[in-house]
């Protein structure tokens, strides 16, 4: 379970306030928001990522204000900022532009990040309680699986994390919900109750993505469905759980995510 230190908590309210200051919002997405979701699961992560609505010709402000206040920037790694305390703190800009862009170009290194989807970031995210004293808006997990798929196509050698948390959420999801009994699910006769969770995430994902988002998860059913390329074993052997780590479970959970989201 993520637990977030005093000194996290500060530097995030800090950056928040600095974000507060320049009328630009901020939200909590990656890990962090996961666990927020997830809270009795097992998770590790050394930085807290974060998106905040400034286009790049903006962006400079935030960055000279951080500075100014001791933070300091990873030349290699333009979105990593570390606080005094020694916090880690991924920083996005993703203002209109950037976000009508669909992706950004990291100024110095020329690092190509995908923007798809982050619209929902600040559209959707839901006012939450960090550390038990800190409001902030965080990413929903309909979100977060929309935002794992994008960034798993953007890179599929290096993020292959991602898909552990594409195959938990797929287990997870509404888990401790009344909509796991619904109707929704009933109709779809779904070959084994466990596949709720997949059905319902597929249906959800489905009703906030544009076209374009729609053909992006298309493309990730297509890329982790061929078993021939490497996506497939990485896919199957991502679940969170050994008991999940076939490739007949790992074939049901697409089954049931696709069919929510084509029938969403």
């Amino acid at each position: 379970m993520i637990e977030l230190t005093d000194a996290q908590i500060t530097d995030l309210a800090e950056l928040q306030q600095l974000c507060l200051e320049l009328h630009s919002d901020l939200v909590v997405v990656g890990a962090i928001a996961y666990q927020q979701y997830f809270p009795d699961d097992e998770r590790h992560t050394g930085d807290i990522d974060t998106a905040v609505a400034r286009d790049l010709e903006d962006f400079d402000e935030l960055k000279q204000r951080l500075l100014a206040m001791g933070w300091s920037n990873i030349a290699a790694r333009e979105h990593r900022w570390v606080s005094q305390r020694g916090t880690f703190l991924d920083l996005i800009p993703a203002g209109k532009n950037l976000r009508e862009a669909k992706s950004i170009a990291w100024p110095q290194s020329q690092f190509t990040m995908s923007l798809v989807g982050f619209d929902h970031v600040f559209s959707d995210a839901q006012l939450v309680t960090l550390g038990g004293r800190l409001p902030i808006r965080v990413i929903p997990p309909v979100v977060l699986m929309l935002l794992k798929i994008v960034a798993f196509l953007d890179d599929q050698t290096s993020r292959a994390k991602d898909l552990s948390d594409i195959r938990a959420l797929l287990s997870k999801y509404e888990a401790d919900s009344e909509r796991i009994f619904s109707d929704a699910v009933l109709d779809a006769k779904l070959s084994d109750f466990s596949l709720a969770n997949a059905y319902l995430l597929g249906l959800d994902l489905r009703f906030i993505c544009t076209e374009e988002e729609i053909g992006t998860v298309r493309k990730f059913l297509s890329t982790v469905s061929d078993d021939t390329k490497p996506a497939w074993l990485g896919f199957v052997r991502a679940a969170p759980r050994p008991g999940e780590r076939s490739e007949e479970i790992a074939q049901l959970q697409l089954n049931a995510f696709r069919e929510g989201f084509e029938e969403g």
